[in-house]
């Protein structure tokens, strides 16, 4: 048995969107799509881009199906508990595209039930088809030659793209380069929605993480001509930047001096953009 409610004023499911419940599962879904063609979606194989023994996202498609697995026992109850957690980048999903800021389309979410507790849950989005990250971008354009105007303006478009998040009430926790993406430089989409906040004022301690994970994802590659203008364009006039710039290379410092440490624990080589540069 199902049951569909295409006016309910439940937040996780606005506008052109439904709820259907059947046995074991509550699915929203985009209402020009029917429940057959999720089932299809869902069962394909698809494409395997990551796997962990909590989930799994695989592209089918023009879609991305991230999958998480709560298991049996107490990771069943944990999932439960943290249902708002699982939600969250659907909510976030609808929020940033109702104030005009850019992540992937969001087609579905089902949330799966087994005697009241959840399961698991599956989120189907756009596949960002042709589009690279930021650092890729970035490393492209200095490939071809790209002067200073040119580089200055990517940033300076970057920059309005990350204040519209703060602009639509939100907040993004892992705001590095390689999370924002783009095709041709002028407009950008932001993923890993896992990571955002929804009506959460931006305070200064928040503003900083953002600010040192995005000068360590370009300053390999950009000398602080480049850097401070597109750092000041974020800061709020309450904050010096004169202050703020020595803080924020000591933090990037200290990030990447840990993150390098791990990685040599790990066996893993370190990459960084200018060493894909010519003549390094």
């Amino acid at each position: 048995m199902s049951s569909s409610d295409t006016s309910s004023k439940d937040p996780m499911c606005p506008p052109n969107f439904s709820i259907s419940r059947l046995s074991g599962r509550t699915v929203y879904l985009r209402s020009d799509v029917t429940f057959a063609q999720l089932e299809t979606l869902l069962t394909h194989p698809g494409e395997v881009l990551k796997t962990s023994p909590k989930a799994e996202v695989r592209r089918v498609g023009h879609w991305v199906v991230k999958e998480s697995r709560a298991g049996a026992g107490i990771k069943t109850m944990r999932h439960t508990l943290l249902r708002d957690r699982f939600r969250q980048p659907w909510l976030a999903s609808h929020h940033l595209r109702a104030n005009h800021v850019r992540v992937p389309e969001p087609l579905a979410f089902v949330e799966k039930q087994r005697l009241g507790l959840v399961s698991g849950t599956v989120f189907v989005f756009q596949y960002l088809a042709g589009q690279i990250n930021t650092e890729e971008f970035l490393l492209s354009l200095l490939k071809q030659g790209a002067g200073a105007d040119t580089i200055g303006g990517f940033l300076d478009r970057l920059a309005d793209g990350i204040n519209s998040i703060e602009a639509a009430g939100a907040y993004h926790s892992d705001l590095s380069g390689k999370n924002i993406f783009t095709r041709e430089g002028d407009r950008f989409f932001f993923i890993d929605l896992d990571a955002v906040s929804l009506d959460t004022p931006v305070d200064e301690e928040a503003r900083f993480k953002n600010h040192v994970q995005l000068y360590d994802s370009f300053c390999d590659a950009l000398n602080d001509s480049l850097m401070v203008p597109f750092i000041g364009k974020m800061l709020p006039d309450s904050l010096d930047l004169r202050v703020w710039m020595p803080r924020l290379r000591k933090a990037q410092q200290e990030r990447r001096a840990a993150i390098e440490a791990k990685w040599e624990k790990q066996g893993v080589r370190p990459r960084r953009i200018r060493d894909e540069l010519p003549g390094s």
